[in-house]
């Protein structure tokens, strides 16, 4: 959707969510809008300060929120679940563990063709970088319906008697704890710019092949005819526990038959 024809919407959204709707409801819901955009500035602010700055490149205040939220959630590890730099990236490259990974995923592709003949799996070799996650954040429609639910939701908290009694620090305070505490329904089914395990290639997305074409791929709407129905997230799990331990999956939350996560030796061990 167009950022002004979003911008619209958000608007609207706040001011039928303004108790009774009076006829300053506009007004009202755009005063709604700014306390939220004002109190998501200032909570960012006190986060690690690479939230602030991935923030500032999502394009509409609803998904900054939705992002704001799973950042407070993973607070007390954020910093060694964030994405690398390309700086980081390229220092991966030709690691031992990036032949570890490469090593894993060989062993389960042999294991997956062996039970499946004329089938073989690809995945994408590529780190997926700050700068990918966060136009996939920008463009997935389950981020949209999500951070449409989260400010809906949180249009209704600043409006609500409680939070306007509150003393401005304690606004922020409340907010916050409001915030993380919230669930969206549905979730999105991408995780917030910055922390992916893709991002730092601790996670795989398998697709079926046959004859260059996609059988299976990660695509939500597949999940109940492609990899139920036919089978293949039944194949890939077996194939994978066949090849050995490095793999753990699939991800279930939200659920993704086709996402493992991977577990490189511990180097820092004797």
């Amino acid at each position: 959707m167009h950022a002004a024809a979003r911008l619209g919407l958000i608007v609207t959204l706040a001011a039928s969510a303004c108790v009774g709707r009076t006829a300053h409801a506009e007004g009202e819901g755009e005063r709604a809008v700014q306390v939220i955009a004002t109190l998501v500035d200032e909570i960012a602010a006190a986060q690690d300060p690479r939230v602030a700055v991935a923030l500032q490149r999502v394009d509409d205040l609803d998904k900054r929120l939705l992002a704001l939220r799973s950042y407070l959630r993973s607070a007390s590890h954020l910093a060694e679940r964030w994405s690398w730099t390309e700086e980081q990236i390229a220092a991966w490259h030709g690691s031992p563990e990036q032949r570890e990974l490469e090593a894993a995923i060989a062993a389960v592709r042999v294991e997956f063709t062996r039970r499946h003949q004329g089938h073989e799996l690809w995945v994408n070799p590529q780190v997926r970088s700050l700068d990918i996650q966060l136009r996939h954040w920008n463009e997935n429609a389950s981020v949209a319906t999500a951070a449409a639910a989260t400010l809906a939701a949180a249009l209704n908290e600043v409006d609500s008697v409680q939070h306007r009694q509150r003393a401005p620090d304690m606004q922020r305070t409340a907010f916050q704890r409001w915030l993380a505490a919230f669930v969206p329904e549905p979730a999105p089914t991408i995780a917030a710019p910055g922390l992916s395990p893709h991002g730092q290639m601790r996670a795989v997305d398998f697709q079926v092949h046959r004859n260059g074409k996609v059988v299976a791929g990660p695509a939500s709407a597949t999940i109940a005819e492609t990899w139920d129905g036919d089978g293949w997230a039944q194949a890939l799990e077996t194939a994978i526990h066949a090849a050995g331990d490095r793999f753990v999956g699939p991800l279930m939350r939200p659920r993704e038959p086709w996402h493992y996560d991977f577990q490189p030796i511990d180097r820092t061990r004797n």
